[in-house]
Parts: structure tokens; C-alpha cells; sequence
């Protein structure tokens, strides 16, 4: 039984809260955890203060610390074990402010001429040569030192600094719990080290450190130690990907979409109001609930009832519109010439091009959508689990819909390349995102993302106008 002391930084080491219970977890933590799981060891986690857990070890009242630099001074007390991750402490400053440099003199230098002011925790240990750069007072006006992460967070958003130093994969974290966009990791790194757990020399036998080292080879071995990194980091860097109300809009646009072409089917089926709002529910929301509860996921419409009210919306104002064209037909000479009018550009407009260029639409950021939840839930082999939940996000609630219909002759499962095209795109861009995407930049990420959407939009549409279908069995 292993005492094992962590300290907070997300996405390493935190706190998450799942059905109100709050449980420790992070990259370093799932780690340990599962190379003490391979080693016939247990493991109890306490929060304690990093000084106090370095003193802990020293001691031997705590056997084990997690997330270490492996320093001489420390090899006095602690026995190393092998390394669990590779840590890389960056810059992070405005996109539009990024100097340009080679090398880390090039990088300092490039601070001072460019007047930009980074904060940096005082004990901090970034290398040799960038601690001589913040502890000379001739830098001053460059470096400001903070207590702590939290205070060089509060000056970067009073803009009292332009940027600060931390680990790549923690920045990007905080960046995005704080919603600070527009930020990004200077591609050069300060410092580039290994992090390994230090391991009580008063408490722990050498034997133990290296049978533990042998359950985290297994780890490494396996690929289990990659699918944990994704994870824990690709859905931060999504989420500073996707930042902004593009994406949300493009969403209402396909819930919009789905109700309108379920009004279209009710109107031409001579549909009840309850039936209406079963034929659009289905496509515009079933496919995410189906999705959902596959992965053992609470349905995402309790969380984001505003898309059942979209729904709702859209079918309301379409009933108030048929009922108006309806009663307002033959009343008098200009109401008819009006209401003709109506019906003659409405038929020469070919409203069903239309719907699908706002179904495509839709499809697209559910298929986005749908990955990162697969991304999120740390779906493994994410280049199968991300076309599947796409499938069933996109295309599965409107082949509920026609099932519930008695449509023989529905399009989805025949000939219109309509799931093949979700799947094809989503395909790309879980293979991109399992195989490239921890070590890519937000900003590649959103391209990929955009390409994506861009190349479901554009292959479906070619379908549809062209007449092409999918290819038989």
C-alpha cells in the first residue's frame, strides 16, 4: 500500500466531479495508478502541498510523490523511478504578438525588444539559462514574478502582462477553463526535462521502485500510456479549437433544419402536432441521445434543453404560418395575388435543395461534435469509435425517423451517401486526431476541424446535385 501524495495541475493532476462525487484523476494519476495496477500495487491518494510532500518523502512519512523533477538534491532522499511523462514549460502570448526566434537567447532577446512582459512563478525552475535571465534585475521590465500560477492568470486578464510561462499542456488547460482565447505556446520550449515520481528513500525498498518501474514499462508497452495523454489533452485543445459562436450556430442552423424538413414530411403526410414533433425530434435529437446513451452518458438535452426549445421554436412558427397561408387563400384579389406569389417562388426556389443545404450544415458540426465527444470519453481506437458515434450523432435519428414512418425506400440505408459521407470525413479526422493531434497547435486542430465540415459539406451537396448515389452491395 502506497501513500502517494499529488498537488494540483490540471491536466496532470485535479479534481473532477462526476454525478456530484469529486475524485482525483489527471495524466500523472491515471499513470501511476495503472503501473501500480501491473505491479500488484496499491495506491492511496492525498492532496498535500508540494513543499510539504517533498519534506513527506524526506521523512518517510509519504512514500511516493508524483510529477517530480529528478534534481541531485533530491537524490538524497528519493529514489527515481522511471520517467512518467515529458514536460515542456513554453511562453504563451497573443497569436499576434508571437516573436520569431531560433533559439532560447533569440527567444529573450526577442522579449526585451518587443516590450512584452511575462509572468513567471518565482519558484519556478525553467533551466540555467532562463533562470539567470529572470533573477537579473536589468530584466525587471520583462520578467514579473508571481506567487503563483493563479495570480499570473489574474495579470495576464487585467492585461498588467502580456504572457506567462507554464507547461505546454497545463497553459492550454487553463486557457481553456478561463476561456482565454487568442493565446498560444511560443513553439520554441524554455525548458525540456523528464518527470518522474519520487519514491521515499526511509520507506520504500529499491525492489519496489523497480518492480513499479516494470508495471509502467507494460503501461508504455501496451499503448495504454497514449490513450491516457489523449484522453486528458485532446479535449482542452479542442475546446480552444472550437472557441467562439461559430460552431453553435452552425449547430442551430442543423437543429433549424431537421425541424423544418420534419414540417415539410407532416405537411405532405397530412401529420398530427404530436406527430410533427416526433419527426423532428428524432433526427435533430435522437441520434445524440441514442449516441449518449451508448457511452453510458447522460443525455446531452438535459444539460442543453435550448436545443428542444429550437426544436419547439421552429415547429411553432411553421404551424403559425401554414395556418396564416391557409386562411388568408381566396379571401380577396390582393391576398390571393400575395399568397400566389409566395407559392410560386417557394416552388421555383426548390425548397428541397434548400433543406439540404441546411441538413448539410447540420450534419457537419454534429460530425464534429460527435468526435469530440469520442475524443472526450476516451473512446479507444478512436479512428472506430469516431465515425461510429458520428454515424449515430448524424444520420441515426433520421433513420429512426423513417423507420417510425414505414419509409421501405429510405434514402439513408439505400443510395443517397448520406451516413457514408459522415463516415468518410469523420474517419480523416479521428485518424488525424489519434495519430497527430497531441502534438499539434489549437489553431491546426481547427483547420482540420474546418476541413472536415467543409469536406462533408461539399461532397454532399455534389450528390445531391449531381444525382450521383452511393455505391450498391
Amino acid at each position: 500500500m502506497l501513500r502517494v501524495a499529488w498537488s494540483l495541475q490540471a491536466p496532470y493532476q485535479f479534481l473532477r466531479s462526476d454525478s456530484e462525487i469529486a475524485h482525483v484523476t489527471g495524466i500523472d494519476v491515471t499513470t501511476f495508478r495503472a503501473a501500480a495496477e501491473h505491479a500488484g500495487l496499491s495506491v492511496v491518494l492525498d492532496q498535500v502541498p508540494w513543499e510539504q510532500a517533498l519534506k513527506g518523502v524526506e521523512e518517510g512519512s509519504i512514500d511516493a510523490v508524483l510529477g517530480a523533477y529528478p534534481t541531485p538534491e533530491r537524490a538524497d532522499y528519493a529514489h527515481f523511478s522511471d520517467p512518467i511523462r515529458f514536460a515542456t514549460e513554453n511562453i504563451f502570448l497573443p497569436a499576434d504578438r508571437m516573436p520569431t526566434a531560433n533559439t532560447l537567447s533569440e527567444l529573450l532577446d526577442a522579449l526585451i525588444r518587443e516590450q512584452l512582459r511575462i509572468a513567471v512563478v518565482e519558484d519556478y525552475d525553467l533551466g540555467a539559462t532562463f533562470n539567470r535571465f529572470r533573477d537579473d534585475p536589468a530584466h525587471a521590465d520583462v520578467i514579473v514574478q508571481t506567487v503563483d500560477l493563479a495570480q499570473s492568470l489574474h495579470l495576464l486578464e487585467t492585461g498588467e502582462v502580456d504572457g506567462f510561462v507554464i507547461d505546454r499542456l497545463a497553459g492550454y488547460h487553463e486557457l481553456s477553463e478561463r476561456h482565454l482565447w487568442g493565446l498560444e505556446s511560443h513553439p520554441l520550449p524554455i525548458l525540456e526535462e523528464d518527470v518522474v515520481a519520487l519514491f521515499s528513500r526511509a520507506s520504500v525498498a529499491p525492489g519496489l521502485v523497480e518492480r513499479f518501474n516494470w508495471g509502467l514499462e507494460r503501461v508504455y508497452e501496451s499503448g495504454e500510456r497514449q490513450v491516457i495523454e489523449r484522453r486528458f489533452v485532446l479535449p482542452v485543445l479542442l475546446d480552444i479549437a472550437l472557441y467562439g459562436a461559430w460552431f453553435e450556430i452552425i449547430l442551430i442552423v442543423g437543429m433549424v433544419s431537421f425541424s423544418i424538413s420534419a414540417a415539410v414530411i407532416a405537411r405532405a403526410g397530412d401529420y398530427g402536432i404530436f406527430g410533427v414533433v416526433v419527426l423532428a425530434s428524432l433526427p435533430a435529437l435522437g441520434g445524440g441521445v441514442v449516441r449518449d446513451v451508448l457511452i453510458l452518458r447522460e443525455p446531452y438535452i438535459f444539460d442543453y434543453p435550448i436545443y428542444v426549445y429550437i426544436v419547439l421554436s421552429t415547429l411553432a412558427v411553421g404551424y403559425v404560418i401554414n395556418r396564416i397561408l391557409d386562411r388568408l387563400r381566396g379571401r380577396s384579389l390582393l391576398l390571393f395575388d400575395l399568397v400566389n406569389l409566395i407559392l410560386i417562388v417557394r416552388q421555383r426556389a426548390k425548397p428541397q435543395i434548400l433543406l439540404e443545404v441546411f441538413d448539410t450544415a447540420g450534419i457537419a458540426a454534429l460530425t464534429v461534435l460527435a468526435v469530440t465527444i469520442a475524443v472526450e470519453f476516451g473512446r479507444h481506437p478512436l479512428w472506430l469509435w469516431g465515425p461510429v458515434l458520428a454515424a449515430l450523432t448524424a444520420a441515426g435519428g433520421a433513420i429512426i425517423r423513417d423507420m417510425i414512418r414505414s419509409d421501405s425506400g429510405n434514402a439513408i440505408l439505400h443510395h443517397s451517401f448520406y451516413a457514408e459521407t459522415v463516415i468518410l470525413w469523420s474517419l480523416g479526422l479521428s485518424l488525424y486526431l489519434q495519430y497527430f493531434g497531441l502534438s499539434a497547435e489549437p489553431h491546426v486542430i481547427f483547420w482540420a476541424l474546418m476541413t472536415t465540415m467543409g469536406g462533408i459539406f461539399a461532397t454532399r451537396i455534389a450528390f445531391v446535385a449531381f444525382g450521383w448515389s452511393g455505391p450498391r452491395y
